[in-house]
């Protein structure tokens, strides 16, 4: 297939296009051009805009870190950059049209990933991952003459530690945004920008930062297609397959007023913790040949033979339902290892002290709600039965809030909101402990159920399928 085909370039590699004029026009992009020039100088022009939108997780929460499908569909609020080149060599100069958000110049040699986290931190991890990977290649890394030196204006539409994926269209704008200006700078302006390889990359170099993202947001961003949402796969490599939805029915995105930035806290990791433990105690029951520890729980479902949909009910007979919570000297105990490889293997990544392991719980809601999302796409593919879609929304909140406890009582609260009001299901989306909630309502009831939740959360709109990420050339 070649690069000229126009339905290998739509399915598999960014689209570069001509900025439109009605966009150049538009109020927001008159705004960010002037930002440009108001913090780089009148001469300063950018060449470029890359736009990466958000994403709301529709059902498949916490399990794509563990290898199971998830079904997001990318929405129209997302990030915006402009790009320009920066006459200080090594220098990378970061402004944004928010000004809660401070300047910040960078010299590129000097790439830093502090505990503490600023907002232009996720830039630089897209900033890095590219470098690491095409720029190296060239010339000794020493050599910052490789390396682009940029202006960048940045303006988000995402609201920010919302669940909606703002830290990850950051990251994802900023490999876009780095990788066309290394190509400009090598004369390479048409080479093709493979969706899949951004997004495999942004999913790790996410990781700068401490988050042990499962890509999700990242497939989302770059694959998504206009009208329809995604299931993503991960296994046996990264796929991404339309899903249409059911006709007559509209979604709704509403923020509880809590906001949770999770390469902030401990929570999210200590997840992904917990998963990988409940999967090696499975394993290790079960008498799984070949496992290796850290493995996923898809890698011990698999393996074990048993339907998914009866793994959630099976794992009553491995684990030990009398006990809430597992020590690290049970497990050790369980695993046959000492406190220092449990460690290493198992904990590196998580950031505060944990002596308590909810193992059955996590493993719980992983294997039902990888069954749901299966449900779920199976639905929309024959039935299109809203009814049954709005109740599996519900079963995942449940389940979220109950067994992997990443709700809290202000998404409790407005989920209740949302079902009372005529959703027809609704649940927490993206990582929880705050941020949004996502709900399904007949299109009928839209107007009023929007009027209702508008008054008792921080905000609320409407929202459709949106595309995927795109390069404008100015």
């Amino acid at each position: 297939m070649s690069f000229e085909d126009s339905d290998y370039i739509s399915a598999n590699i960014v689209p570069i296009r001509d900025l439109p004029a009605d966009l150049r026009q538009s109020e927001r992009i008159q705004r960010i051009l002037n930002e440009y020039q108001k913090h780089f100088g009148q001469s300063c022009r950018p060449l470029f805009l890359v736009r990466v939108p958000g994403r709301v997780n529709l059902i498949g929460e916490h399990i794509d870190y563990c290898g199971y499908s998830v079904l997001p569909m990318a929405i129209e609020q997302d990030i915006m950059m402009a790009v320009g080149p920066n006459d200080k060599s090594g220098q990378i100069h970061l402004a944004n049209v928010d000004n809660q958000y401070p300047d910040v110049t960078i010299n590129v040699m000097d790439l830093e990933f502090p505990k503490s986290i600023k907002w232009y931190h996720y830039f630089l991890c897209g900033y890095k991952g590219i470098v690491d990977k095409y720029c190296s290649m060239d010339v000794q890394s020493e050599n910052q003459q490789q390396f682009p030196s940029i202006n960048v204006i940045v303006h988000g539409t995402i609201p920010a530690a919302s669940g909606l994926s703002s830290s990850s269209a950051m990251v994802c704008s900023s490999a876009l945004s780095t990788l066309i200006a290394y190509h400009q700078s090598i004369f390479k302006i048409s080479t093709p920008i493979p969706k899949l390889d951004i997004a495999l990359l942004c999913t790790k170099c996410e990781r700068y930062i401490g988050t042990d993202s499962g890509g999700m947001d990242q497939a989302i961003a770059m694959l998504a297609e206009k009208g329809s949402a995604k299931i993503i796969d991960f296994i046996p490599q990264l796929n991404a397959t339309n899903v249409d939805l059911p006709d007559g029915v509209c979604w709704f995105i509403a923020h509880c007023g809590i906001s949770m930035q999770k390469a902030v806290t401990a929570h999210y990791n200590t997840r992904v913790a917990e998963t990988r433990l409940a999967a090696a105690i499975i394993a290790r029951k079960l008498k799984i040949a070949g496992y290796k520890l850290g493995d996923q729980l898809w890698v011990v479902q698999q393996a074990s033979a048993i339907p998914l949909a009866e793994m959630g009910e099976h794992l009553s007979s491995i684990f030990d339902l009398e006990k809430e919570f597992y020590t690290k000297s049970d497990i050790c105990s369980i695993l046959g290892i000492d406190t220092n490889e449990m460690e290493k293997t198992f904990l590196s990544r998580v950031s505060e002290p944990i002596e308590e392991f909810k193992l059955y719980q996590r493993a719980k809601h992983v294997y039902d709600e990888a069954y749901r999302v299966q449900e779920f796409r199976r639905i929309c593919d024959t039935t299109k039965d809203v009814e049954h879609l709005g109740q599996l929304m519900i079963e995942s909140h449940e389940s979220c809030r109950d067994l992997y406890e990443c709700s809290s009582p202000q998404l409790d609260e407005l989920v209740a909101l949302a079902l009372e009001n005529g959703a027809i299901g609704s649940r927490l989306t993206g990582a929880g402990w705050g941020g949004c909630t996502v709900s399904l309502v007949y299109e009928e009831n839209a107007q009023d159920f929007e009027t209702i939740l508008s008054k008792n959360c921080k905000f609320v709109c409407r929202t459709n399928p949106s595309g995927g990420a795109i390069i404008y050339q100015i």
